[in-house]
């Protein structure tokens, strides 16, 4: 949805303005608005290092490297790959923000990720979702770091693994986990110039699988196929009734299986994903579908076997609110139409363990998720401004740390 513009906050709105002029500022918006070119330099390193799902850590290490380079900071490192560094305001004590953009993209080993240029479009896998928001977070970083940090309070730069696909939001989970009680707020950049979070997504998602003996297509016929088996049980779930008013969703996303057109598959796998910004909407959800997935009588020759393989948790979207107004106050001064929406993103995460967090857009960008996928290098610095009238005003104007008492992410089963 469209945020109307006459309901935004008043001291958001104030606290924007305030900071776009204030004369200590003055250099560092000028950096800010003269940071393409080097951005579009940054996105184009980062494009062209693979970061398929569970192999981010290449990428991970340059970025680490940038973070070093540009605040004179040596990055933490987690097990996992997460790598982050502490940028200390020189305002003194204050708030303590996460901001985070993910290093992963959907794209396996193997994919060509050479970046393109197409009627002054870079184009490249991955180049929007999400190596603009890595650039545009270690430029922040970069510049923040030029102008001594300008701030009360600490912000963590964190690039983060495992957001997409069945990465199932581990490296946010881990930063949580360790992290989330010092938080008074964290903030993931990806997405479209413009968006803020204002609802989480939440999923359920299963690998389902069939096996069987297997054999010839000729002299075995009659042998029960697991592929032909599958399809059944993926038609009963295609025919699953839903309507709009429920606010759910489910996809078959990928269907693999058997050895070659003669052969009697002997095994077959499919992954569902279940979604909804409903926890009960979403149990309900997946009971109906489990149901489905077992209604479907199986030969005795056949095994079905049902493997969750990922759970991104709802969370309340009263703890959106305060970032919703503030990112809205300031697109609003740079000339940009809000969207409010509803989205599956790193925020799920601090939203189930009761943080106030969302996920800002920086990047006019589009074919998310396609080999075409491609980035408006132009937009860059505006996606920059944004983010810095973001943080910098929420910094300023989020209620006191004492105020508020995150609890650590505990992921809850769905029964």
């Amino acid at each position: 949805m469209t945020h109307p513009t006459g309901s935004l906050s008043e001291p958001a709105r104030r606290e924007v303005a305030r900071l776009r002029e204030h004369p200590s500022l003055a250099d560092f918006w000028q950096a800010v608005r003269s940071s393409q070119p080097d951005m579009a330099s940054l996105v184009r390193h980062i494009a062209e290092i693979p970061a398929p799902p569970f192999e981010e850590e290449v990428r991970g290490q340059w970025v680490a490297k940038r973070l070093l380079e540009f605040t004179g900071r040596t990055p933490e490192v987690d097990a996992l790959g997460n790598r982050w560094v502490v940028l200390q305001g020189a305002q003194g004590r204050g708030k303590r923000l996460l901001l985070s953009a993910h290093l992963d993209t959907v794209f396996p080993a193997g994919t060509d990720c050479s970046v393109r240029e197409r009627d002054g479009l870079l184009c490249g896998p991955g180049i929007g979702d999400n190596c603009a928001g890595l650039a545009v977070l270690l430029m922040f970083a970069r510049l923040l770091t030029q102008a001594q940090c300008p701030f009360a309070g600490e912000l963590l730069i964190a690039a983060n693994v495992g957001e997409e696909g069945v990465g199932d939001l581990r490296g946010m989970k881990a930063l949580c986990e360790r992290l989330g009680a010092t938080l008074q707020g964290t903030l993931a950049l990806d997405g479209g110039l413009g968006h803020v979070v204002g609802e989480a997504v939440g999923s359920r998602r299963y690998r389902v699988t069939v096996r069987g003996p297997g054999g010839h297509s000729w002299s075995e016929f009659g042998t029960p196929s697991a592929i032909h088996h599958l399809a059944r049980v993926a038609a009963a779930l295609a025919d699953l009734k839903v309507t709009d008013l429920q606010r759910v969703a489910f996809n078959i996303g990928e269907i693999h299986g058997g050895t070659s057109i003669n052969t009697i598959a002997a095994h077959a796998t499919m992954l569902v994903d279940l979604r909804s910004i409903d926890p009960a909407a979403l149990a309900e959800l997946d009971v109906r579908a489990q149901r489905k997935l077992h209604a479907v009588p199986c030969p005795k020759d056949l095994q079905l076997v049902i493997e969750k393989i990922g759970a991104r948790p709802t969370g309340n979207p009263q703890l959106t609110r305060e970032w919703v107004e503030v990112a809205a106050a300031a697109c609003v001064a740079l000339g940009l139409t809000v969207k409010v929406t509803a989205s599956s993103t790193d925020a799920n995460v601090p939203l189930a363990a009761g943080l106030r967090a969302s996920t800002l857009g920086i990047c006019r960008t589009g074919r998310t998720h396609t080999l075409d996928e491609w980035l408006d290098p132009s937009s860059l610095p505006l996606g920059l401004e944004t983010l810095a009238l973001t943080v910098l005003t929420a910094l300023r104007i989020f209620p006191a740390p004492d105020l508020l008492l995150p609890k650590v992410f505990v992921e809850h089963e769905i029964p």
